[in-house]
């Protein structure tokens, strides 16, 4: 018995050292639902970033730096977006081993009102498809006895990706019977992608108050556009919304952007679908 379990334990071993699975963290969950696709039961990966809060102001703690340090790979969106971070992404260490999704080659990318560019790119799922395709060209060389494996979870991906972009364009066929707003301008991949386009924006920076002039301004516009709904953001300002709102009614639709309640990203394009579906057709 002594020998079979030595045995037993030895093969146990080398099998687990011969298996390169890779270790990955990315910032947001979007990303961490991508990676996941592609490197399924060969790996780990993880957020920093709770989809709860806002990553505009978001901090490292140093379980986080330990995390990212020990990583193979990194995934973030750029300073466009984890503006707090992009000191910590430039260390070359750190660097070598990240990808900053935002320089993605071929990434469908939009401006806000042709000033930076749009950092909410996860929200078009055609780049979430070539994000995945720069993450998999990243762990086929840190895993590639596991290639094939992760060459068919993209395939894979692609193909569930497929399906779940003709049911949402298909629930988007008829044009919507009125209009609707939203909190600041993060929907554009989702609404080019299927067709629509929001009749309003609330904030044109969410992370600055807008002035009694331009609060006027906003119950001006409401008033003249009738609006009947609002999409809003899990951390959006409740506060601020009723202020501009003043009295004015209509729907409060909250769109979960960082897939907080998601498992996997063909859910999370859905879960969009379905609060914006709510908006403007329910």
């Amino acid at each position: 018995m002594p020998r079979i379990f030595l045995l037993a334990l030895l093969i146990t071993l080398i099998s687990s050292t011969g298996r390169a699975d890779v270790d990955i963290v990315t910032t947001i969950k979007p990303l961490q639902l991508i990676a996941q696709a592609v490197v399924q039961d060969h790996g780990s990966v993880r957020a920093i970033m709770d989809p709860q809060q806002s990553p505009h102001h978001f901090t490292l703690s140093p379980s986080d730096r330990i995390a990212l340090a020990r990583a193979d790979l990194a995934l973030w969106i750029g300073p466009e977006f984890e503006t707090f971070l992009a000191d910590f992404f430039a260390q070359a260490d750190i660097a070598k081993k990240s990808i900053t999704v935002i320089h993605t080659e071929a990434l469908q990318l939009h401006s806000l009102e042709g000033r930076q560019r749009d950092a909410h790119l996860w929200l078009d799922s055609g780049n979430a498809l070539r994000i995945a395709e720069a993450l998999l060209q990243r762990v086929l060389q840190l895993d590639p006895a596991n290639g094939q494996a992760y060459q068919d979870n993209f395939t894979r991906f692609s193909a569930e990706i497929s399906d779940v972009n003709t049911e949402i364009a298909q629930r988007f066929q008829s044009p919507p019977a009125e209009s609707y707003a939203v909190y600041h301008h993060a929907y554009q991949y989702f609404e080019k992608q299927f067709g629509l386009q929001h009749s309003m924006v609330m904030l044109r920076d969410p992370e600055t108050l807008p002035s009694i002039r331009e609060i006027v301004a906003l119950r001006e516009q409401l008033a003249q556009l009738e609006p009947s709904c609002l999409l809003l953001e899990i951390d959006s300002s409740r506060e601020l919304v009723n202020t501009v709102l003043n009295g004015y009614e209509m729907k409060l639709i909250t769109v979960d952007l960082l897939g907080a309640a998601s498992k996997d990203f063909g859910e999370f394009m859905q879960r969009a679908a379905d609060d914006f579906y709510q908006c403007l057709y329910d």
